[in-house]
């Protein structure tokens, strides 16, 4: 009898213990601004594992389409999952007065980590405004007045 009350009397102990170490993850702490608005939907997949999917800004009141973005090897779910946008830098233009980028991004609902995608063309012009990218701000195009092609 005595075994069976030290034994039972441990396990108590142990399951009240185990209790008290388990922490309950609170919500995933959300992107500074403006990247909490930045988030990638409507994915699709095509041949050779290439995805596409919308780059978008806003909040679920007003959404603004930016353009799309393609990248290679990120896996979609069926759902129709999210995105989030965490971070982005410029990477290296081979024109000047266009910007690239590469952001990180999570799955949206658990945070996980999803990879990066690249932006760039028109895309990317219109992110660089988000951001507050000055020259971007600045910059209209303007035909060449060199060119021969004229309307």
């Amino acid at each position: 009898m005595r075994t069976f009350t030290k034994l039972f009397g441990s396990l108590a102990a142990i399951t009240v213990l185990a209790g008290c170490a388990h922490q309950v993850e609170g919500p995933r702490p959300q992107p500074r601004a403006p990247f909490a608005y930045l988030s990638l939907t409507a994915c699709k997949a095509y041949r050779d594992n290439i995805v596409e999917c919308v780059l978008e800004y806003g909040t679920e009141f007003g959404r603004q389409r930016l353009g799309p973005v393609q990248e290679r090897g990120l896996s979609i779910a069926d759902d129709g999952q999210r995105y989030q946008v965490e971070s982005c830098y410029q990477v290296t233009r081979i024109q000047p007065e266009l910007p690239n980028f590469v952001c990180r991004i999570s799955v949206a609902r658990s945070g996980a980590d999803a990879g990066s995608v690249l932006v760039k063309g028109g895309t990317a012009v219109r992110l660089a405004r988000i951001l507050g990218d000055r020259e971007q701000l600045q910059y209209r195009w303007n035909p060449d007045k060199w060119s021969r092609l004229r309307d």
